[in-house]
C-alpha cells in the first residue's frame, strides 16, 4: 500500500503535469521592457481618477493617450484606459488598494461560482470578482471603440495589487468578448480555486511578476482555504534580478519559497527596483 507522503507527492505531481500542459500554450518570453511600460502605468494608476485625465505621462509611458476613466464608487475601483503609440497598443490598467472600500474588497475572500465561463465549473475571489463584474461593461465597450480607431493595435492589461488581481479577471472577460491580449501583473493575490486555476492557465498570455517577500503573492492561502495562483511567474529576488519560474505555477523556488510568516509588505510596494507610486512616475 502506498504511503500518505507517497500518495501526496504523485497528486502534486499531476497537477504539475496538467498545469504544464495548458502553461506551454503561452509562447512569449518575459519581456523587461513591457514589464517596465506595464508597471508605469499601474504606478499611475494610484494617481487617482481625479488626475487621471490630467496626468503628464512620462518614461516609457509617454505620448500615452488616456481615453477613458474607469470608475465604481461602491466597490472604489478605479483605473484607465488608453493608447500608447510607441508600442502600438491599447492599455487597461487598474489601480491597487488604496481606500477602506478597495480593503473590504480585498478582505472578502469568501469564494463565489465564476460565471464568465460555467464550463470552468470553478470558483473565484468573491470580492475580487463583484468589484470586476462592476465596470467590465464600460470596459469592453471602450476597448471596442479603440480598436476600431486602432484596428493593429495590440491589447494589453495590468495592474499592481488588487489591481493586478482585476487586471487578471478582466483579461478573460475580453477572451470571453473576443478580444485578444496579454497581461503584465505585479503583486497580484491568488484570485480563485484550482480549478480556476488550472482552466485560466494557458487562456490568455499572462506575466505574474512576484518580489521577493511580498506578502501579497501568498494570500488568500492555499491550505484551507483553496486559493490557487494561476501561471506564469517571474520572480525578482532582493538583488532584483529576474527568473522565470516552473509551469506547476506555485514554484517552491520563487516566491513560494517564504512561508506567509516570513513575507513582508516592504517587498509588495517596490517592483523592477521602482516604488509602485504615483510620485515615482510623476516627477521622473
Amino acid at each position: 500500500m502506498w504511503s500518505l507522503a507517497l500518495v501526496l507527492v504523485v497528486a502534486v505531481a499531476m497537477v504539475a503535469v496538467t498545469f504544464a500542459a495548458d502553461f506551454n500554450e503561452s509562447s512569449s518570453s518575459f519581456n523587461k521592457a513591457q514589464a517596465t511600460t506595464s508597471l508605469w502605468l499601474s504606478a499611475a494608476a494610484y494617481c487617482g481618477k481625479s488626475s487621471y485625465m490630467t496626468h503628464q505621462f512620462k518614461g516609457p509611458t509617454a505620448g500615452f493617450k488616456l481615453t477613458y476613466v474607469i470608475s465604481d464608487s461602491s466597490t472604489d475601483t478605479q483605473g484607465f484606459i488608453g493608447y500608447l503609440p510607441s508600442d502600438n497598443s491599447i492599455y487597461v490598467t487598474y489601480r491597487g488598494s488604496s481606500s477602506i472600500r478597495n480593503w473590504i474588497s480585498d478582505l472578502d475572500a469568501f469564494k463565489t461560482a465564476y460565471t464568465s465561463f460555467p464550463d470552468c465549473n470553478c470558483q473565484v475571489h468573491k470580492g475580487f470578482y463583484a468589484a470586476e463584474q462592476k465596470v467590465i461593461g464600460g470596459v469592453l465597450t471602450e476597448v471596442k471603440r479603440l480598436r476600431g480607431v486602432y484596428p493593429t493595435a495590440a491589447l494589453k492589461v495590468t495592474g499592481h495589487s488588487l489591481g493586478a488581481a482585476l487586471a487578471q479577471l478582466t483579461s478573460m472577460d475580453l477572451l470571453k468578448a473576443g478580444l485578444s491580449c496579454s497581461v503584465y501583473n505585479f503583486g497580484q493575490p491568488r484570485v480563485g480555486d484550482q480549478a480556476y486555476a488550472k482552466f485560466a492557465t494557458g487562456k490568455v498570455d499572462t506575466w505574474r511578476v512576484t518580489h521577493n517577500k511580498d506578502m501579497v503573492p501568498h494570500v488568500p492561502v492555499t491550505t484551507g482555504m483553496d486559493f490557487y495562483h494561476m501561471c506564469r511567474e517571474e520572480f525578482e529576488d532582493v538583488n532584483h534580478a529576474l527568473k522565470t519560474c516552473d509551469s506547476s505555477c506555485e514554484d517552491p523556488t520563487c516566491a513560494d519559497q517564504y512561508s506567509l510568516a516570513h513575507t513582508n509588505v516592504d517587498d509588495h510596494l517596490v517592483y523592477l527596483g521602482m516604488s509602485v507610486s504615483c510620485d515615482a512616475v510623476s516627477f521622473a
